[in-house]
């Protein structure tokens, strides 16, 4: 099943044989306590260290 995976992909993509499409990179993140839920599903986020607001 593998073999025919790739032979497809290799067929619709032939530039990117052999390349690594990509990587994540996810940085340490220490727990540092929750935000109460009203501000935390105003701000998308639940955990105080991974809000980060755009500044206009």
């Amino acid at each position: 099943m593998k073999e025919n995976q790739q032979m497809h992909m290799h067929m619709l993509f032939p530039q990117i044989e052999g390349l690594e499409l990509a990587r994540a990179y996810i940085m340490s993140q220490p727990y540092a306590g929750m935000m109460p839920l009203d501000i935390a599903l105003k701000r998308g986020s639940l955990f105080p260290n991974l809000y980060k607001p755009y500044k206009a």
